[in-house]
């Protein structure tokens, strides 16, 4: 045997090993996109921070005049707060021969969070959360007639945006009670003081419904 011959049977015996191996397995497919990375590419909606002011109806109603209004404040993957706040202080004096002075100061802080569970296309479907506490004195005219009215609300519900373009919402939510807790101190004379109280747990799906449309920066 010629030692040319000898080169060409080795390849032809490593070709055929190399062949009768296994091919690789292909790699595995593009995860797809969830809500918030969908919302971050979308060029629909807002990609920053954005501030949004608005008004709309708690339905039923009627549609001539609008009856609710709200703030938002929409962080750049698409959670979206709406805060409310009161702080006031109220004095009525009636004069009837002698001054009379009934006094009221409230103070209140909530808020509604929107998280986008799914995109598509132009509409959001959002998952919403909400929760409040108020305090309310009144404080009558006179001595050791104090009430004050304590008040804890937390609630669920669900929602759809659609977004004209990244500057114009349209929304339409549907919320229900989840907590709802209220409390009465009411003060008889100087020793003598009342207090009442309730509370509501349960999951309710009768829900309160509104239409709003907001402008972003």
């Amino acid at each position: 045997m010629r030692l040319w011959i000898l080169p060409g049977i080795v390849s032809v015996l490593a070709g055929g090993i190399a062949s009768a191996q296994p091919a690789p397995p292909p790699p595995p497919p593009a995860a797809a996109p969830t809500a918030s990375e969908a919302l971050a590419t979308d060029a629909a909606r807002p990609t920053d921070l954005a501030f949004g002011i608005g008004l709309g109806y708690l339905l039923p109603t009627s549609l001539q005049t609008p009856n609710i209004t709200s703030v938002r404040v929409r962080l750049a993957r698409g959670l979206t707060f709406e805060p409310q706040l009161v702080v006031a202080n109220t004095s009525d004096k009636v004069d009837t021969g002698g001054t009379t002075t009934n006094k009221q100061t409230e103070l209140a802080i909530a808020t509604v969070a929107r998280y986008p569970l799914r995109v598509h296309r132009k509409v959001d479907l959002e998952l919403l959360g909400n929760a409040g506490i108020s305090t309310r004195l009144i404080n009558p005219s006179g001595a050791n007639n104090d009430r004050t009215i304590t008040t804890l609300d937390v609630g669920y519900g669900i929602g759809l945006g659609y977004w004209f373009t990244p500057h114009w919402n349209l929304s339409l939510s549907a919320s229900n009670p989840l907590l709802t807790y209220a409390r009465t101190r009411q003060e008889m004379t100087a020793d003598n003081v009342t207090v009442t109280s309730s509370t509501t747990i349960g999951v309710v799906f009768d829900p309160e419904v509104t239409l709003m449309i907001h402008l972003f920066d």
